[in-house]
């Protein structure tokens, strides 16, 4: 949890730099094959009612900085309440304030 709420402070441009890079490779490799791609254009014409072109999807990856990160972790993430499930045994699973405490940073 505290690598989570870490986005609302910590963000470097070249851990944004990296992250975009990546997931532009990772969205490439996925499209190796007719059926990738067509679950690709059925799932943006459920979410976005179009196609959205390569370019253009990657232009607005890229217009992603760390100050949007930032901006993002504070509005979502910092200081939030969060939801817990568990399977199974749960006597070893940490008390909820625990994880609640995790999503705030003192700072003297």
């Amino acid at each position: 949890m505290y690598e989570v709420t870490k986005l609302a402070y910590r963000v470097s441009d070249a851990d944004v730099t990296r992250a975009r890079n990546q997931l532009k490779s990772s969205l490439l490799l996925h499209m190796d094959g007719t059926s990738p791609i067509a679950e690709d254009i059925g799932r943006q014409l459920l979410t976005y009612g179009r196609r959205i072109p390569t370019a253009e999807l990657f232009a607005r990856i890229d217009a992603v900085d760390a100050s949007t990160v930032k901006r993002v972790a504070n509005k979502y993430i910092y200081d939030k309440d969060i939801a817990i499930s568990a399977i199974g045994p749960i006597q070893d699973l940490p008390d909820y304030n625990k994880f609640r405490r995790r999503t705030y940073w003192n700072r003297y």
